[in-house]
């Protein structure tokens, strides 16, 4: 009884009709605020959401600058990945700027900024709802690339690891996700990546990444036809407690979710659960082939893994034998029975 009013609790405070009313006064404010710097929108994030959640926020902000024709000037401090004191903007420690006319922080005589949360302080939800990949893909990667440091490690590890077309990679989120996606049986998993070898025989060897280390240790114990090499993460989860907030340095946490989205996307095809840092591998390479094992709930039918789903039913509809299912599910996942229709009506949120 205890643990069902636990569950409840926490799909209040994930209620996205709750959040909105709860945000109007303050987002009023902060877009009178925005008009009068003419031109330019200044944001700084501080989440205490996961990375790629606090990406989505920054996808969204592009998306809105490019509608209004406006520059963005996007900060993320604090939070779950800067510093308490909020110096280090974290943003721009992982990613370089493609835009070189926007001047630094320091230097913005007369803009003002203002301190953001998540999608809700903004109202930039609408953003989302048929929103493409492709789409997504090429405005980030406009505006943003990692740093220099960040894809010399990349660089290191794929060539080490030999991370390319003829990898499968696998990527398979714990801890909390079970509020937010559909499980499956860690077994029922194994056995889909073994499937996915079996169908595709250029696919010579595995890389995996998760956050959670007994996964990790019963996949490697699996016993597969071919080699298994697990991503190089050293931060990982805590219990049901996700990455980010299991007390581990933000920095360092954010170094190793992109670090581990990137290597993702480098491989031929991903085997993934529903999860923004995966996800995101798709939008870092658009031409990622992708399957997710199981939907994301109803109640957390988000971008990109709400398109990433639909996109995948509409494949196998299509299919001359549809007879061959490559994850089990029923008619009250997202995607069947016309949810996937109705995907820009569901409640969204940014818990990653």
């Amino acid at each position: 009884m205890f643990r069902n009013l636990i569950d409840f609790a926490r799909q209040v405070r994930r209620s996205e009709d709750v959040k909105n009313a709860l945000n109007t006064p303050g987002r009023l404010a902060l877009h009178a605020r925005q008009r009068l710097n003419r031109g330019h929108f200044c944001i700084e994030i501080r989440a205490n959401s996961g990375f790629f959640s606090v990406m989505q926020i920054v996808l969204c902000i592009l998306l809105y600058c490019e509608e209004k024709r406006l520059t963005p000037v996007i900060s993320a401090r604090g939070g779950s990945y800067g510093d308490p004191q909020g110096k280090i903007d974290w943003l721009a420690e992982c990613f370089e700027n493609l835009a070189p006319s926007i001047m630094p922080q320091g230097q913005r005589p007369g803009l003002r900024t203002s301190v953001v949360r998540d999608l809700g302080d903004l109202g930039f939800r609408r953003y989302e709802t048929g929103l493409g990949l492709a789409r997504a893909s090429t405005l980030f990667l406009s505006h943003y690339r990692p740093g220099e440091s960040i894809r010399e490690e990349v660089e290191r590890i794929s060539e080490r690891l030999d991370i390319g077309a003829s990898t499968l990679g696998v990527h398979f989120r714990g801890t909390d996700k079970k509020f937010e996606a559909h499980t499956i049986d860690w077994t029922a998993f194994c056995q889909l990546v073994e499937k996915a070898l079996a169908d595709d025989h250029r696919l010579t060897h595995i890389f995996v990444s998760s956050d959670e280390q007994a996964f990790l240790d019963f996949f490697r114990k699996w016993g597969f036809a071919v080699p298994v090499n697990v991503a190089p993460a050293t931060l990982l989860a805590s219990g049901d407690k996700p990455v980010h907030f299991s007390g581990h340095p933000g920095l360092a946490i954010a170094r190793e979710a992109l670090v581990a989205s990137l290597l993702l996307a480098r491989c031929g095809h991903l085997i993934k659960t529903p999860s923004y840092l995966s996800a995101w591998s798709k939008i870092f390479n658009p031409s990622l082939r992708v399957r997710l094992a199981v939907p994301p709930r109803e109640n957390a039918f988000w971008f990109p893994d709400s398109q990433i789903w639909t996109e995948q039913l509409e494949r196998e509809s299509d299919l001359v034998n549809p007879e061959i299912d490559i994850a089990p599910f029923d008619s009250s996942f997202p995607g069947t029975a016309g949810a996937a229709a109705n995907a820009g009506t569901l409640p969204r949120s940014l818990d990653i």
